[in-house]
């Protein structure tokens, strides 16, 4: 690898893990030198990049004035909003990005997407570009390299208040040479949008309810272990877990025709039951060796039988309060929110996060993945009305598909072809499956559910062939049992210090609350009077900006958020709208900050509450 790129790797290294890696597997799979992609010179001298397929020769730059060409592609985005987020699929010789960087402000986003490894290998050999790769505003994505990483900035960078203000960019030729890709791409942003925006809207829904239970759960949260540590005690304790399958056990309408062939995997899988499978397996006489439940209103009739108690289970803080409270076995904690995670922080342990497509099961799959398991089974997994049914029998007592609910559902292409009904939802997490499964060629997925949707990239069979080709070596799923908790008996004081610690802190942000409203009503004042230049604008402005930093590192916000989500969405939505006056755009953001402050304030008392309630229940 040259000097020049090592030098632009290290610039994105510095932000995005995983690229190094990525370059160099890359490199040493197909070897340093481009096969099809080439190095040749403009009219004007610049350096350019061919790419040869199907016997002709593509250039990804003008021919005659690269520079030029990208001026125009750049000058062709039109006015630009200040929260624009671009989607660049393509960098030719890097002049795009270069352009359009010089046209952007600082709260913009440039997500660039490389279809062509190759070409991104040979430019990062050949370009100087840690000007444009070292910008923070700037993210780079190649295929094969790295986009398997892609959903876990992609939640990050896409607040559901900015995908109105996304922008693809598709430079000459690239669309030509690489349409499928880029659809691919163009369909993986598609998801993770539609995944932001079913979380805005469980926000606004259940919000209160999700916050009530990551403070109900803080203190049993302490008492229990992580996945980080089932992670690193399987690693060390299971010589080769690549022998091991990995069954996820869901509770669709095709698991009552294959349930009883899980009794022949169980001493030869690490068997994953999500919730709402619970009830069935028991009826069957099988239990798990793990549970998975995350929702916060999972119906409780899903775990009033008592043997659930001693089956372990993976939680997050969201999870039901009820359940943490009754459960007897080990528990294995990830988390959901910025809250969990930065309380664990300021004790210095980790806990991680599992990637979610909106369903128990995908997050179950994520958990696989994480764990390191490379064979993973499906059961039950119809994302779709199998028999025109929901769920497997006996599992809810829900309705009939029913033309009152017709504006939820849609249609996908099942295992045998044809067109089956789903919930929209269901269909959803069908594509989180597919995009996942795409991104990760390390894990081979068979899909047993024999019956509903068709999931591209798994292969299908039956449960019975799944168990006789895979499961054929001995496996005691009890060894998680020996997986050590995160605290220590000693730190409960300091825990239970720092809970108190954060109930008082809800004074001091309710304090700042109130004088953020006052700041924002002095600056539509000032707005009003045309008075925003001078001292006191100035000093106004730089008071909001001091509170919105406060706020971004404070831990309690994100539980405060949770009880107000109904109130921030309505405060945050239209806030990016293009609008003709500047003063305008201000005094509506004004607007729109008090309210938001006004929820905040409801929300910091809410939480200061549930902090009571469960400092007063800790014995």
């Amino acid at each position: 690898m040259s000097e020049l790129a090592k030098k632009n790797i290290e610039c994105l290294a510095a932000k995005m893990k995983d690229i190094e890696e990525g370059i160099q597997n890359y490199i040493d799979k197909n070897g340093a030198s481009q096969k099809t992609v080439y190095i040749d010179r403009s009219a004007r001298e610049e350096l350019i990049l061919a790419k040869e397929k199907d016997g002709r020769i593509w250039y990804l730059n003008s021919r005659y004035d690269a520079q030029h060409a990208a001026k125009v592609l750049a000058d062709a985005q039109g006015e630009i909003h200040y929260r624009n987020i671009f989607l660049l699929c393509g960098l030719g010789n890097g002049m795009y990005l270069q352009e359009l960087l010089k046209r952007l402000g600082s709260d913009n986003i440039v997500i660039v997407y490389e279809p062509d490894p190759e070409v991104f290998v040979r430019l990062i050999e050949n370009v100087d570009m840690t000007g444009n790769f070292g910008d923070k505003r700037v993210l780079v994505f190649a295929e094969e390299i790295n986009t398997n990483t892609f959903s876990q900035y992609f939640g990050i960078v896409f607040r559901y208040e900015l995908i109105d203000l996304s922008k693809f960019i598709i430079p000459p030729d690239y669309g030509m040479l690489y349409s499928r890709q880029i659809q691919e791409f163009h369909d993986s942003c598609w998801r993770g949008a539609n995944i932001i925006q079913g979380e805005k809207n469980t926000l606004a829904d259940i919000g209160y309810e999700m916050a009530d239970n990551v403070i109900a759960n803080l203190w049993n949260m302490t008492k229990k272990s992580t996945i980080n540590k089932l992670e690193e005690y399987i690693k060390k304790n299971i010589a080769d877990i690549s022998d091991i399958p990995f069954i996820i056990v869901s509770a669709g309408p095709s698991l009552d025709k294959n349930i009883h062939e899980l009794k022949s995997a169980k001493g030869h899988a690490f068997i994953v039951a999500v919730d709402s499978a619970i009830r069935k397996m028991f009826e069957y006489g099988i239990i798990p060796d793990l549970i998975v439940t995350i929702d916060s209103h999972k119906p409780l009739v899903l775990f009033e039988d008592d043997r659930v108690k001693n089956v372990p289970m993976v939680v997050c803080g969201q999870s039901r309060q009820e359940i943490y409270a009754q459960q007897k076995a080990k528990m294995f904690a990830f988390t959901e929110d910025e809250f969990i995670l930065k309380f664990y922080n300021h004790f210095g342990y980790d806990i991680a996060a599992l990637e979610t497509g909106g369903s128990v099961a995908n997050n179950t799959f994520s958990l696989a993945m994480y764990l390191g398991f490379s064979k993973i089974i499906l059961v039950g997994q119809d994302l779709a009305f199998t028999d025109n049914r929901k769920h497997a029998a006996n599992v809810y007592d829900e309705p009939d598909i029913n033309d009152e609910e017709s504006d939820k559902y849609t249609y996908v292409t099942d295992i045998n072809g044809e067109m089956v009904l789903t919930f929209r939802n269901f269909a959803m997490y069908k594509d989180w499956f597919e995009g996942v499964i795409k991104d990760h060629n390390e894990i081979t997925v068979i899909n047993a559910t024999e019956g509903g949707a068709n999931i591209k990239g798994a292969e299908n069979c039956t449960l019975k062939e799944a168990i006789a080709r895979w499961c054929n070596v001995n496996f005691d799923a009890s060894i998680i049992n020996n997986v050590p908790d995160v605290f220590s008996d000693d730190e409960a004081q300091a825990v239970y210090d720092y809970i108190v610690e954060l109930h008082d802190r809800c004074n001091d942000l309710n304090k700042s609350f109130n004088e953020g409203i006052k700041n924002y009503i002095k600056l539509k004042e000032l707005i009003a009077g045309g008075r925003t230049g001078g001292s006191t604008f100035n000093s106004v402005m730089k008071k909001i900006q001091r509170f919105n930093d406060m706020t971004d590192s404070e831990p309690l916000i994100h539980l405060i958020s949770m009880y107000s989500s109904k109130n921030e969405h309505e405060a945050l939505e239209g806030l990016y709208e293009e609008k003709k006056s500047a003063d305008r755009e201000a005094m509506t953001a004004a607007d729109k900050g008090i309210a938001l402050l006004e929820g905040y304030k409801q929300g910091c008392e809410l939480t200061k509450q549930a902090f009571e309630k469960l400092i007063a229940g800790i014995v």
